[in-house]
C-alpha cells in the first residue's frame, strides 16, 4: 500500500489512533518535542516533526509521543531525505543508562572481532546476533536487559531503540509505519516501555 507523510489517509489514521487512545493530536511540533530528540542518535537539527500524537498521565508521571520525523543530510553530492516513524516516552519514573539498541550488520560483527564495542549476552545468542547495543556503563545497561526484554527482541529483527534516564525512543530506521499499522506499532512502543519499567521495578529502582 503506498503512504505518504504528507498524505490524508495518514493524517486520517493518526487522528483516529489518538482518539483510540484518548490522545491529542497535533499536525507540527507545537510542544517542542523535537528538543528531546537531542539526547538520540537520531537527532538531527534540520529534523521536522509531523503527526504528532501525545498523551499525558499525571498518575504515572509520564508523557508518550508517536510521530513522523524527517531530516535530510549530505549523501556525496546530494542530500538524502531520512523519514522515520518515532515512539518516544517520558518517563520520570524510569532511570535508564545511557544506550543505543541497532540491527547488527556484517561490520558491526567484523568489528567485534576485533574487540570492537558491542555488547552481547551469552544467555540469548538469538538477541546478539540480530543487535548491536553499545553504551558507556555495560554493567548498568546489563542490568536493565532482562531475559524479558531480550527475549521480545529475539524474535523481532529490525528495530532501534534508544535511551537516555527518563527517555526512551523506539522505531525502525528511514521507516514509515504504514497506516494499517501504525495501532500495531504504538501498542509495541507501549509494551517496549513497560518491559524496561518491569526490569526498573525488578532492580529496586521504581
Amino acid at each position: 500500500m503506498f503512504f505518504s507523510e504528507g498524505s490524508e489517509l495518514r493524517e486520517q489514521k493518526f487522528r483516529s489512533l489518538c482518539a483510540a487512545f484518548q490522545d491529542k493530536y497535533l499536525g507540527s511540533d507545537e510542544f517542542g518535542v523535537h528538543a528531546y530528540l537531542k539526547y538520540f542518535k537520531v537527532h538531527h537539527r534540520n529534523g521536522k516533526i509531523t503527526h504528532l500524537c501525545f498523551s499525558s498521565s499525571d498518575m504515572n508521571d509520564t508523557n508518550t509521543y508517536l510521530f513522523d520525523y524527517k531530516y535530510s543530510i549530505q549523501a556525496g553530492n546530494a542530500r538524502k531525505v531520512v523519514k522515520q516513524t518515532i515512539f518516544l516516552v517520558l518517563d520520570r519514573n524510569m532511570f535508564l543508562p545511557i544506550f543505543a539498541m541497532k540491527p547488527e550488520h556484517l561490520g558491526h560483527k567484523i568489528g567485534a572481532y576485533f574487540g570492537w564495542e558491542d555488547i552481547d549476552f551469552e544467555t540469548s545468542p538469538e538477541f546478539s546476533n540480530k543487535y548491536h547495543l553499545t553504551g558507556d556503563d555495560e554493567g548498568w545497561i546489563r542490568d536493565n536487559f532482562k531475559d524479558t526484554v531480550l527475549s521480545f527482541f529475539s524474535k523481532s529483527s529490525g528495530w532501534h531503540v534508544e535511551a537516555a534516564n527518563h527517555f526512551m525512543i523506539f522505531y525502525a530506521h528511514n521507516t514509515l509505519i504504514p497506516e494499517n499499522i501504525l495501532f500495531d506499532f504504538y501498542k509495541m512502543g507501549n509494551h517496549v516501555h513497560t518491559l524496561f519499567k518491569e526490569s526498573q521495578k525488578e532492580l529496586g529502582k521504581i
